[in-house]
């Protein structure tokens, strides 16, 4: 059935192993407080692509020659777990949210309030993640990245941290968080 579906000249990578299996290059900033951090975090989102572009050195691919050199699209597509609705393939019935990317991309949205002016896509957040987040005194830049997280389930859950103490643990949040990779990723 699969050699059926599959369209010619097209490489076929069959597990997530393909895309998280390349290489990257991670790093992390502290900043002072968590001002400087949003701000930080504003200044590197336009350096993330230009990196990528002069880093890209992947042109092959199960010993064919594709037609880009980033490995990006490749871990991007290995990690697109939105179902048909979410991927605006089939009208909404069961999902909430029809989600314009995977949930391995480029970022969203600017964090400072310098940067606010700069948010000029729709960004897709959870409402009541964002209205907890704005009556807890969170800036609305910040409650609106955080809410987005929100719009996708989390990809693995461990039985043993299901009931957690929100007061004192905080793992379902780093769950979620741990699972949006983006070019730039805000650690708060």
């Amino acid at each position: 059935e699969a050699k059926a579906e599959a369209l010619e000249n097209h490489i076929y990578m069959d597990c997530m192993g393909f895309g998280m299996g390349c290489c990257c290059l991670q790093i992390t900033f502290q900043a002072c407080n968590i001002t400087e951090g949003k701000f930080l975090y504003d200044q590197l989102v336009p350096i993330c692509p230009i990196v990528m572009a002069l880093s890209a050195g992947a042109p092959i691919f199960r010993g064919y020659l594709v037609d880009n050199d980033c490995r990006w699209d490749v871990i991007a597509g290995s990690v697109d777990c939105r179902t048909p609705e979410e991927r605006s393939l089939k009208p909404l019935k069961e999902n909430k949210f029809a989600i314009p990317k995977s949930r391995y991309g480029s970022v969203d949205c600017y964090l400072s309030s310098e940067g606010e002016k700069y948010n000029d896509t729709p960004l897709l957040y959870e409402p009541e993640v964002l209205k907890e987040l704005l009556d807890g005194g969170v800036d609305l830049p910040l409650a609106k990245h955080i809410a987005h997280l929100f719009i996708r389930d989390t990809v693995s859950l461990f039985s043993e941290k299901i009931h957690q103490d929100l007061e004192k643990e905080s793992d379902h949040f780093e769950n979620i968080q741990s699972t949006n990779w983006q070019s730039m990723r805000f650690k708060p």
